[in-house]
Parts: C-alpha cells; structure tokens; sequence
C-alpha cells in the first residue's frame, strides 16, 4: 500500500496522495472524532459588573440544555485574556455537540445559532465591547515622522460610564430565547 485515497467533505471530491507525503501530518477520522467541541470567543467591557456574566452564563445553559438533540453540555465559560489597555475581557464559550465532526452540517449551524444568541444576549445585557478608535498616523513629505493624529473624539471623554443598575436576570432573557427555534 503506497497511497491513501482521501474525500473531501464539504465537496465530496476524491484525491490520492502518497504515504510518503503524508507521513508527517497529522491525519485525522472525523468519523472516529465523536461529539464534537465548539469554541466560541466573546469580549466583554473590562468594567462588566460580575452578576451580569452570571446571568449571560446562565442565559447560555437555558439555549444549550433546552436543546438536547443538538448539544451535550456547555462544557466551560471562562475568561481566557483580560486586556486592561484595551479595556476588555474576553471569554471562551466551550459546548459538546452530540454530532461527529464527520456531519459537519449541523454542527456548523448549531455554531451559529449559538453565536447569534450569544450576541443578543450580550446585547442585552450591555455586555458588549466597543473597541477605542486607532490613531491614525499622517504622514507626507516634509514633515516629521513622528507625529500622530488621533480620530478620538471630545465626545468619548463626556461619555458616562455604563450603569449596573439594569439587574436582568437569565428569566428576562427569554424573548431573546424566543428568537432561536428548536428545530426538532
């Protein structure tokens, strides 16, 4: 045996390589890759009260466990970079499938769905993170290199500061919930 035929999922096409080409990759069954895990990243405003993280964790275990056909468990939710410069915290939303890799299909909209509710709820919750505008550096013969000009407004600086008033809870959260049918 001195070539391995291999399909292309998505398209279905068939190629044959040589041993010898692919001995040093790494090869991979989707097959054999039982329940598939989906990464989701999120960044959050630095000043994020706790108890709204809460409520957005608890939020996305209401759209996972209500959909047991689709998803085993919301495996983990944790901050993986706090970035204070840039005033964010981002987290990694971790989820089992109940499908394998192979069926690529409905774990790809499951992904979405997933995403999409992820951001209305972060919408919701006031949860989002708007990145500072960049500087933009203007340069042209005859003058200095050094100089930087900025798009960043006065309007930025009156800005007040996001309340933590608004307590919502996971409950207040189900028109959001309604938005994503449970396909049967």
């Amino acid at each position: 045996l001195f070539t391995t035929t291999v399909r292309f999922a998505t398209t279905n096409e068939v190629a044959t390589y040589s041993n010898g080409s692919i001995a040093p990759m790494r090869i991979i069954n989707a097959n054999r890759s039982p329940k598939a895990i989906i990464h989701i990243l999120m960044k959050f405003w630095l000043e994020t009260p706790f108890q709204r993280i809460k409520v957005f964790r608890t939020a996305l275990e209401n759209f996972v466990n209500a959909r047991p056909r689709e998803w085993v468990a919301l495996v983990g939710f944790r901050a993986t970079r706090v970035e204070a410069d840039f005033g964010y915290v981002e987290y990694r939303i971790i989820c089992q499938h109940r499908e394998a890799w192979q069926n690529i299909g409905p774990i790809l909209q499951s992904k979405a769905d997933l995403s999409s509710f992820s951001l209305e709820v972060s919408k919701k919750l006031d949860l989002r993170y708007v990145s500072p505008p960049m500087p933009v550096k203007l340069t042209a013969p005859g003058f200095n290199h050094s100089g930087l000009i900025s798009n960043y407004s006065s309007e930025n600086e009156t800005k007040e500061p996001r309340s933590a008033e608004n307590t919502l809870t996971a409950d207040d959260l189900q028109d959001v919930a309604a938005l994503f049918v449970i396909r049967e």
